[in-house]
């Protein structure tokens, strides 16, 4: 590891202890929020150190969009301090970063849950249905329903947003996520249907804010959203965490169980019996459904596919992107969207969409096997794992042999131990 400077160990060796003595994970912010009232200190060092380099980093890029000198690059779905002596000792960029602790006390307050709310394991939220777009264009280039694409183009159109923070494709290669900033339904229909791949998407919140398109929304996976919130109601009240509290309008959050490593595409293509350029879209139903270029569609075994699973997705233990204003997935009936509605801002815009007809819902009783797999998809994410801070480094992982993020903490070397016959 890189020496630091004494504050920077001062900070490194509290945080070490309060998340290994037992202090409320809620007071882990403390290692470093106490260092305002001494002038801060370099965060990006304990950031790198904590997060970055133990291997720990999700890719959320929170404190590559909250930094405000610019002292992070983006590469390999991680930052990079390229710029690091800019540092101005604000904090924020570990103040943000979801892997170092959880949300505050007040987290829920701050979001504007929906009355009633209801928490019955995947995160709080009013009520849901099956949605999915009455355009026939958005249904064919959409993923299962083509909703969140729909209720987007429709608040452009209205002027109700600015702009969308999205996931595109690059040219070359269309299964490899980049982000984008959607402004029109051309842009929004581009970035349509899923890839399974990391896309970083809220990396274009730099462009919003740089040519200020606001308001504007954020869609993304859960670990995308944790990272926002963080941005948007970080206790340091500072300039950039203020520009995010005034100016996203909306957080649509994508279920999520976890991304694939590029070099799963490849293995991919071998499963099918076909090159990894065929490959058109790529879907999860239980098993993974590949339409290929021509429209053929074929399907590969999920669970020897998992092998290829990001390993950072450990990290995250959010399925149903709890924290979002409205939450997308495409479990339940095929061809329709399972919407979760959590908090007014999501019912405003949801309710919207029904209103004008760009949308149409059907009710989750229609197949109740919808909730029974969020609830069950959200128990597995969950099921044995302390909190980020608290998991084994990614070298750690490697020296076990056991990266699989899907099996670490059930069947691998996190799993609790199995009872004895003496004791079962």
């Amino acid at each position: 590891m890189i020496p630091r400077d004494a504050t920077v160990q001062r900070v490194s060796k509290r945080y070490g202890e309060l998340k290994g003595g037992g202090a409320d994970p809620h007071e882990w912010a403390f290692a470093w929020r106490t260092e305002l009232n001494r002038g801060g200190f370099r965060a990006v060092d304990f950031l790198m150190d904590e997060v970055v380099t133990a291997g720990k980093c999700i890719g959320c890029a929170s404190c590559l969009t909250v930094c405000p000198v610019d002292v992070f690059d983006y590469v390999d779905e991680q930052p990079i301090d390229t710029r690091t002596d800019a540092c101005v000792y604000c904090v924020l960029c570990a103040d943000v970063c979801p892997v170092l602790r959880p949300p505050d006390r007040d987290f829920d307050s701050l979001l504007g849950f929906r009355e009633p709310v209801t928490d019955e394991g995947f995160g709080p939220y009013a009520y849901g249905a099956y949605a999915r777009a009455t355009d026939s264009e958005i249904l064919a280039r959409g993923q299962d329903g083509g909703v969140v694409s729909a209720m987007l183009i429709h608040a452009l159109e209205t002027g109700e947003l600015a702009g969308a923070v999205l996931g595109d494709v690059l040219p070359e290669d269309n299964q490899i996520g980049t982000h984008r900033l959607a402004t029109d339904r051309g842009s929004v229909l581009a970035c349509a249907s899923s890839r399974y791949t990391y896309s970083p998407n809220t990396v274009a919140l730099q462009e919003a804010m740089k040519r200020d398109v606001t308001p504007i929304a954020v869609v993304g996976v859960p670990c995308q959203v944790d990272g926002m919130r963080l941005q948007q109601h970080s206790s340091i009240r500072l300039e950039m965490a203020n520009w995010y509290r005034s100016n996203v309008a909306l957080v649509m959050g994508l279920f999520c169980s976890e991304a694939f490593t590029h070099e799963s595409l490849d293995k991919l293509g071998e499963m099918i019996g076909e090159p990894r350029s065929r490959i058109d879209n790529i879907n999860i139903k239980g098993k993974v459904v590949v339409r290929l270029d021509d429209g053929e569609i074929k399907t590969a075994s999920l669970k020897k596919y998992r092998d290829f699973a990001r390993p950072a997705c450990l990290y995250c233990l959010d399925y149903g992107a709890e924290n979002s204003d409205i939450a997308f997935g495409g479990i339940g009936l095929d061809d329709w969207t399972f919407v979760l509605v959590r908090t007014e801002r999501g019912h405003e815009a949801y309710q919207a969409a029904l209103a004008a007809g760009v949308i149409v819902e059907r009710p989750l009783t229609d197949e109740p096997r919808g909730m029974f797999l969020l609830d069950k998809l959200s128990v597995n994410k969950k099921i044995n794992r302390p909190l980020p801070a608290q998991m084994p480094t990614l070298a750690e992982r490697t020296e076990q042999g056991h990266l699989d993020p899907k099996t670490y903490y059930t069947t691998g070397p996190g799993a609790p131990p199995a009872e004895s016959e003496e004791g079962a």
